[in-house]
């Protein structure tokens, strides 16, 4: 068999939300930052993401891993997040699902009971615990990089009204509203009801406010839209349901929006330092959290949160590229996001 390019993945599920971590066929990444690294690859390479993420080789929500060499001094090695709806800064549910992929694949020297590393990605270095016994992850914990509570917002969105959000950022920018405040009760069979109100609301904001992380540029943006109610878990302080772009529900808690959860609540002094948050998702896989520390993001009190879950290994892939494939790149049968992900400055 004749085969122009070959891609290697493990495939794992965290919360229900998958993650496809590329462990061979990418080509060498160019850049003094993963920022840069990132660029690059969506310059010259994103058809290779499209391929891995994009139907019929994957679905609207598909997510994954790319495994690059790191740019920090300090870390044991590189990640790029991808998805559908295209790159990522930083993703909580990838980083315990790669993590988890990379222990019970052999791929990284393992210790029990903790193997640490340290993960250089987008929106800087991630520190993780992995939780080993006999060979497998019983549960990762990640350090995540600052998140903040960048302003309050009121807007009118049409066919929905009045929206109140707190846009806050984890790793990447949330609008974190209310569920009853939309009239939307947060249930597997109102997927299509949420995914449609969040679009909405994701778009209006973005054409009537500048969203723009303080120190990092090229992060801009509202990505995605985060709805909360009541939880129905008796561990669950808090359900959440995140609508990912282009627009796609995460299975998972969502970890970057759980530290995103985390910073507006600190901020509106609903939570303390080191005291346990646990999320629960639409499908009730939970996450726990907790405020470590506070920090600065320029003139923005941030905190910094450590995140913890599990993954499970569903299998592996290889993946064949045929350049006569009319349908190389794959599709999808949901409108592509309107925002896009700025050059680096």
């Amino acid at each position: 068999m004749r085969l122009q390019r070959v891609f290697t993945t493990i495939d794992t599920h965290t919360g229900g939300n998958p993650t496809r971590t590329l462990i061979s066929g990418l080509p060498k990444l160019i850049g003094e930052t993963m920022a840069e690294k990132m660029l690059h690859m969506k310059r010259e390479y994103d058809w290779i993401r499209k391929l891995l993420m994009n139907e019929p080789r994957g679905h609207d929500v598909m997510s994954g891993a790319l495994l690059t060499d790191p740019c920090h001094p300090e870390a044991d090695i590189g990640v790029i997040y991808i998805e559908t709806g295209g790159y990522l800064p930083m993703c909580g549910h990838d980083t315990i699902g790669v993590c988890t992929a990379l222990v019970e694949s052999g791929l990284i020297p393992v210790i029990e009971p903790v193997t640490s590393l340290k993960l250089d990605t987008p929106a800087g270095l991630v520190e993780v615990d992995i939780s080993v016994q006999d060979g497998k992850a019983k549960e990762v914990s990640f350090c995540n990089i600052p998140a903040f509570l960048l302003k309050n917002i009121s807007v009118h969105v049409e066919e929905i009204g009045t929206v109140e959000a707190d846009i806050a950022y984890g790793g990447n920018f949330y609008a974190i509203i209310d569920a009853k405040s939309v009239g939307l009760e947060l249930v597997p069979e109102n997927a299509s009801t949420i995914i449609d109100k969040a679009i909405h609301i994701r778009n209006t904001i973005n054409e009537k406010f500048e969203i723009i992380h303080p120190e990092y540029s090229f992060i801009r943006g509202l990505t995605h839209v985060e709805f909360y109610t009541d939880p129905t878990h008796e561990s669950a302080h808090v359900k959440n349901t995140v609508v990912v772009p282009p627009g796609g529900i995460d299975r998972s808690p969502c970890g970057t929006g759980t530290s995103a959860k985390l910073a507006v609540l600190y901020a509106h002094k609903k939570i303390k330092i080191d005291e346990e948050f646990i999320h629960e998702s639409i499908v009730g896989s939970l996450f726990k959290g907790c405020v470590m520390n506070t920090t600065y993001v320029e003139n923005i009190e941030a905190v910094v949160t450590k995140i913890t879950g599990s993954a499970w290994l569903m299998g592996m892939h290889r993946f064949f590229y045929n350049e006569k494939d009319p349908l190389k790149e794959g599709f999808l049968l949901i409108p592509p996001m309107e925002h896009e992900t700025e050059d680096v400055k």
